[in-house]
């Protein structure tokens, strides 16, 4: 490998921080308690956890389960947990008898803690036709897809180990009838089998046909007693969310223990516009509730949130933590109590395909919520199309003082106010927001604004049957950008029904064709509801402007575009000294090669500040134009101060270029013994040993 590979490794480890903890293994308490909820562990939460390193980890995960499957999340007693608890110890203490294996792992212990105490359980373990069984009768939760009621029949087969399922499909009532009951000449089939079975129990007979009591199928089994199976299995899945363990690998850092028994539910929104040719992600949170405190007069409760965007490899490319602390007089409280709050922000966002990753912690109350989607941001051209609708209940003018500012959800001089959750009220006016772009050349002739029209299509999601056509007759240039049209309108509900609904705007030609189409689907309640949010929204700078060049610039440098996040930073420093601008231009720097350049900028930074990452750069530099003693120098006072991997290499590396192989050799295997996975490491050490052998 070459040496300026290597220290572009190097400087790759210096921003991404120390690799990952060894895995430990799974403590004994740990494995037992995933023994006894794999019937209620859905499979997103048992991939999450599989993936988990460290048993703190999987400690906080396991609280996080019982708190998701709490039913009365407010009280001391997780009462879930209680009784869920209480039946594996019932079907160890019970059904563990004819098997190695815990009670809780048989057949009869997995239906019996998935399923709870059937209505009637009846056995038949001393009579002569049958082999030993059991017939469990249940009423069934029909919500999940489970008939009213229904049986289940375990039985042993031949009367040896343990019981097992009974499958009236698979087996049939051959497989519970003892050959002697029908004439040890006489081979069982299924009429021999039913009348032996119909000695013992009618009851029984019919259920070893059909596990549906009202079902009397003829000649073969029916196949309902294997649907019905297949739902109890697929229970955990309908009863359970998981969407917390969706987000729990990428926030379980940023999550301390004493949060992890108040998980929230939210509603999320994002969507992506324009301002001035550069893209924006705009997003919405609601948390199902919000908890404040306090104080004197006031309402108060600080917030954070982390956003984080990953590429399509899992690479960062993004990642802001900001606090946000409320204060509201107990009138503003009043006023707004029956709302529900919702955090809206927007983030300019460079081309390209991302996981964005929201998490939200109430720092008063101790509470989280969190939330992740794929988006895609695509790249400025000069092709047709039409930005995701935006549904708002209504809309204000923004202030003449910040109408140059950028704030979540405000275009061209409006504020649309809007909600993660699209629910409208019957008889509500039903508000549409669509940026267009380039639409002026869809019909040869014919102007954006005076011959094509926007249209509001509303189609039923229940019966596919349209609800209306609104024709949306705001229109205007968007300022900052003359190839966009902001457009939108409205359309009343009082004539829609309750129900899921689609909207679909269109560019229409004037004969009706539509040449473009984009849609969000709505609802509209069948009882009043508060369903406009107290919305808090931040207010940004312009843009063009130093605030979004930062943030472009550290997705591009991230993504390893270096030359444009270079333009980006030098276009920062023209207005004013930014230190972190500075720094991101020095590493920019470095990454295109321009070590001196790079040097100049970061030895500005640390003489002014002493920064710690400054003085990295600074060491890259020296080493990148083979300045090794400068390189050492400014290294020995970093490894002074902290043991760091990357910083270890980077010393070794000089070392060997200065000719001093068992010094390198040293400071490598301390290297490896913080992070033995290193391959490029221990091609260095190679290196290393060689030299010191040709000595």
């Amino acid at each position: 490998m070459n040496r300026k590979t290597w220290s572009g490794l190097i400087l790759a480890a210096i921003l991404a921080g120390s690799a990952l903890a060894a895995v430990e293994k799974l403590s004994p308490e740990l494995q037992r308690w995933l023994e006894d909820v794999s019937p209620v562990l859905t499979k997103t939460e048992r991939a999450v956890f599989n993936k988990l390193q460290t048993n703190a980890d999987r400690t906080k995960f396991v609280r996080f389960f019982w708190r998701m499957r709490d039913p009365y999340p407010d009280t001391t007693e997780n009462e879930f947990q209680k009784e869920y608890e209480e039946r594996v110890r019932f079907a160890d203490r019970t059904f563990g008898h004819y098997s190695p294996k815990r009670g809780s792992q048989t057949d009869r212990g997995y239906f019996y803690v998935v399923l709870g105490k059937p209505l009637e359980r009846t056995l038949f373990t001393t009579q002569s036709q049958v082999w030993p069984l059991e017939l469990w009768f249940y009423k069934g939760a029909e919500e999940y897809g489970l008939p009213g009621y229904f049986y289940l029949i375990f039985y042993q087969p031949e009367g040896i180990g343990d019981f097992r399922l009974y499958s009236p499909t698979v087996e049939g009532p051959e497989k519970l009838v003892i050959q002697a009951a029908v004439g040890s000449a006489q081979s069982v089939d299924r009429a021999s089998a039913l009348k032996a079975i119909k000695n013992v129990s009618a009851e029984l007979a019919n259920a070893s046909v059909s596990y549906l009591p009202s079902e009397t199928p003829a000649g073969a089994a029916s196949f309902s007693s294997d649907s019905i199976i297949a739902s109890i299995r697929g229970l955990p899945e309908k009863k359970f969310s998981d969407s917390y363990a969706r987000s729990y690998l990428n926030f379980k850092d940023h999550v301390e223990t004493e949060y992890t028994d108040h998980y929230l539910q939210s509603a999320f929104r994002i969507r992506i516009f324009r301002e001035a040719g550069q893209a924006f992600v705009h997003w919405s949170i609601e948390p199902e509730k919000m908890n404040f405190a306090t104080q004197e007069n006031a309402i108060y409760a600080s917030f954070e949130l982390v956003l984080r965007l990953e590429d399509g490899r899992g690479t960062p490319v993004f990642e802001r933590t900001e606090e946000i602390p409320l204060r509201v007089s107990q009138e503003q409280y009043r006023a707004h109590e029956r709302q529900r709050f919702a955090f809206q922000d927007l983030l300019a966002v460079v081309p390209g395909d991302y996981r964005a990753m929201f998490l939200l912690k109430n720092k008063t109350a101790k509470d989280f919520s969190s939330f992740e989607t794929r988006i895609t941001v695509p790249a400025e051209d000069a092709s047709p199309g039409l930005s995701a609708p935006l549904l708002f209940y209504s809309r204000s003018a923004v202030p003449e003082a910040q109408k140059r500012n950028l704030k979540a959800f405000a275009f061209g001089g409006q504020q649309y106010l809007s909600g993660a959750r699209n629910e409208f009220p019957t008889a509500a006016t039903l508000g549409v927001f669509v940026q267009a772009r380039n639409v002026a050349g869809l019909v040869p002739g014919l102007s954006a604004t005076t011959g094509l029209a926007f249209v509001l299509d509303i189609v039923s999601l229940d019966s596919n049957e349209s609800a209306g056509t609104f024709p949306l007759t705001d229109i205007a240039a968007d300022p900052g950008d003359p190839a966009t049209l902001l457009v939108s309108g409205t359309a009343p509900l009082k004539d829609v029904k309750p129900g899921y609904y689609r909207g679909r705007v269109s560019v229409a030609a004037p004969d009706g064709q539509r040449l473009l189409t984009t849609e969000e689907d709505f609802v509209v309640l069948g009882q009043p509801y508060p369903v406009i949010p107290w919305v808090f929204a931040r207010l940004h700078g312009p843009f063009p402007g130093p605030e979004h060049f930062l943030t472009l610039g550290s997705q591009h440098f991230l993504k390893g575009e270096y030359g444009p996040a270079r333009d980006l930073f030098e276009r920062i420093l023209q207005g004013r000294d930014d230190p972190a601008a500075r720094l991101l231009l020095a590493k920019s720097l470095y990454g295109l090669g321009l070590f001196q350049e790079s040097l100049d900028h970061a030895a500005a930074v640390f003489k002014r500040s002493g920064d710690r990452e400054a003085a990295k750069v600074v060491a890259l530099d020296q080493a990148g134009l083979k300045d090794w003693t400068a390189a050492l120098t400014t290294l020995e006072g970093l490894m002074a101060e902290a043991t760091e991997v990357s910083v270890l290499n980077l010393a070794a590396e000089c070392h060997l270029a200065l000719g001093h192989p068992d010094r390198a050799l040293s400071l490598l295997q301390k290297s490896l013994s913080l992070d033995p996975d290193q391959p490029d490491a221990r091609a260095l050490e190679e290196r290393a040993r060689k030299r010191l052998d040709q000595r």
